[in-house]
């Protein structure tokens, strides 16, 4: 029976499932499910090559925690104060919940850090609830430019009712055009400056925005959900340090851990705000497996996050040096491709950047196409974003990404990229372990296969 609420290749998707899982019984239907786990875990684990900046490896000691009897259970407050359930019952949980808070507070400079946001767009949700009201103005990136679709009327910013201002950019490595900030704010004076999100490659001038927020009244927020590990690094920015009023980022993706967002602040009142907004506002019941993962995960960016930071960003120059030779447009390559663990490639139009992503997935090599700098104000999207934090987790160094890039190159010209899915799963095969974590006694060093 078709939905008439979901879009209708979606309606058919849905009901084709339900024909299946309608003629088996319900432990057919378990038996179904577990293989569907199993096929994926295997095409994803041991036969691809993810470059897509969205997504990221957890250690094996972290995904295990997932797998605990807090997945199940219910707590509700602060640390050391909860709400519910009363008595003994929250003595570990506090005591996981107050080591991520800790570790977070260690590795970013943060004075207060709001924990709980299930991803970075929920983060992002919380700041605007907490500190703004319908009808207020932000000023923020558009996709294009480097922004998330989440601060604009498409997104959380339209659902909370506020009125988005597009920040705009001053080249096409996504930087911030900041005489043109200024006229924005001096015309609109918006409440709230979000900068980052999706495409970054070079630090922020956060100090010139804040002197900017400050004259103008507003607070400065610093969106750095693909940037946490450099942030933490200190080879990249730090943000708080010269002048955010708030940071956000995930907890996956770079970070290496399970999917959720942070809040982090040294002002004690937006924290407050902050605090308030997300329970009992935005989330009541929590996954506190997650924590426990978490706190494993930011154990081992306190251990290794610096030289795997570092890696990241020597395997996107040298992917994108080795793409540009290959005939790629890449951005930034007159500028040393970046600074972070992403580059971009830039195509002529929309149709040949989808064929790109399509050739490349077919191949089992997964990125993302995007939009560019100019690409929003005529409907299209006619770039690539592609990543190094996985491949570089699992121990890739420079000189591996020329392979890399020669499996690219050979996808984007072949008539059918299927043919290269055993090269692919070949290149894979030489790293099985995921580096950077306590799976393994080799401390900041990547595993490599023997």
């Amino acid at each position: 029976m078709i939905d008439s609420v979901l879009t209708p290749p979606a309606a058919r998707y849905i009901d084709r499932q339900a024909a299946i899982i309608d003629a088996l019984s319900p432990d057919g239907i378990v038996a179904h499910i577990e293989r569907l786990v199993d096929v994926q875990d295997r095409w994803r684990g041991s036969a691809s090559l993810n470059l897509n900046p969205a997504e990221g490896l957890i250690s094996r000691r972290a995904r295990a925690l997932l797998d605990s009897d807090l997945a199940t259970r219910l707590t509700e407050g602060i640390p050391g104060d909860k709400i519910y359930p009363h008595g003994p019952l929250n003595e570990h949980v506090d005591a996981i919940e107050a080591t991520v808070i800790s570790l977070a507070r260690r590795l970013f400079g943060a004075a207060h850090v709001e924990w709980r946001p299930v991803s970075n767009s929920m983060a992002n949700m919380a700041i605007f609830a907490a500190l703004l009201e319908p009808g207020d103005r932000i000023l923020a990136q558009d996709e294009d430019g480097g922004g998330n679709f989440s601060y604009h009327r498409s997104g959380v910013a339209g659902v909370l009712r506020l009125d988005p201002i597009v920040l705009p950019i001053a080249s096409t490595c996504f930087e911030i055009d900041l005489a043109a900030a200024e006229r924005l704010m001096a015309a609109h004076r918006p409440k709230l400056i979000v900068i980052g999100g999706g495409k970054v490659l070079f630090p922020y001038p956060v100090h010139a925005l804040r002197a900017l927020a400050d004259r103008f009244g507003a607070l400065l927020v610093y969106d750095a959900a693909h940037l946490g590990l450099h942030i933490s690094a200190g080879d990249f920015q730090r943000p708080l340090e010269e002048g955010a009023h708030v940071v956000t980022l995930s907890t996956h993706k770079v970070m290496g851990g399970p999917v959720g967002g942070l809040i982090l602040t040294n002002d004690a009142e937006i924290a407050r705000r902050v605090v308030r907004i997300c329970f009992p506002g935005l989330l009541q019941t929590r996954d506190l497996n997650k924590y426990a993962a978490l706190a494993v995960s930011l154990s081992e960016t306190l251990a290794f996050g610096a030289a795997l930071s570092r890696a990241m960003v020597a395997n996107a120059q040298a992917l994108g040096r080795a793409l540009s030779a290959r005939g790629f447009d890449v951005i930034g390559a007159d500028r040393g491709i970046s600074r972070t663990h992403q580059l971009f490639l830039r195509f002529g139009d929309a149709e040949a950047a989808g064929r790109f992503e399509r050739a490349c997935h077919a191949a089992n090599i997964f990125l993302s196409d995007c939009a560019l700098p100019g690409d929003m104000a005529l409907g299209r999207r006619c770039g690539a974003r592609v990543a190094t934090h996985e491949v570089t987790r699992l121990g890739m160094v420079p000189d591996d990404m020329e392979q890399v890039a020669d499996l690219i190159a050979q996808a984007s010209r072949a008539d059918d990229g299927t043919a290269l899915r055993d090269a692919v799963a070949g290149l894979r095969a030489r790293f099985p372990a995921i580096g950077y974590s306590f799976d393994t006694q080799s401390a900041p060093v990547a595993v490599r296969a023997l």
